[in-house]
């Protein structure tokens, strides 16, 4: 079996959630005796912990892909302290700062898939940057 990555893991931790309500919702709309409400509960709660462990892993995923590009973002920082003011594509300009924007607020909403996909939108628009910036020259 191959290894999950931290999107697959998150989809997981979705489904084993939705699998723990629909447990809770048959618990509180049904009429059970004490034993099997306890036995469901468990149940529930097990469903509960396989969720809460496997968004866990899939956060340590992200902030280790996350990690590693910060030296890439330290590169592209530097790079566009650089050469920003001498963009020529004001779009171009736009999209550049729209991407470092979108990457703070990642930051601030603590979650880790929008950290990591913000970081790889910014790579992205610069690298555009730059590939369009050399076809204009």
């Amino acid at each position: 079996m191959s290894t999950l990555d931290a999107r697959q893991l998150n989809e997981l931790a979705n489904s084993f959630l939705a699998f723990a309500q629909a447990v809770g919702d048959y618990r509180y709309e049904n009429t059970l005796t004490p034993a099997e409400n306890r036995e469901l509960s468990d149940l529930q709660w097990t469903l509960l912990n396989y969720s809460d462990d496997l968004f866990t892993t899939s956060a340590v995923l992200v902030m280790n892909d996350v990690a590693d590009s910060l030296a890439t973002i330290d590169e592209i920082t530097k790079d566009i302290n650089k050469t920003y003011r001498k963009l020529r594509n004001i779009q171009k300009a736009i999209n550049v700062a729209g991407a470092a924007v979108t990457l703070g607020a990642a930051l601030f909403s603590k979650n880790p898939q929008a950290v990591g996909k913000a970081i790889g939108g910014l790579v992205k628009t610069w690298k555009e940057k730059e590939d369009e910036e050399e076809e204009e020259a």
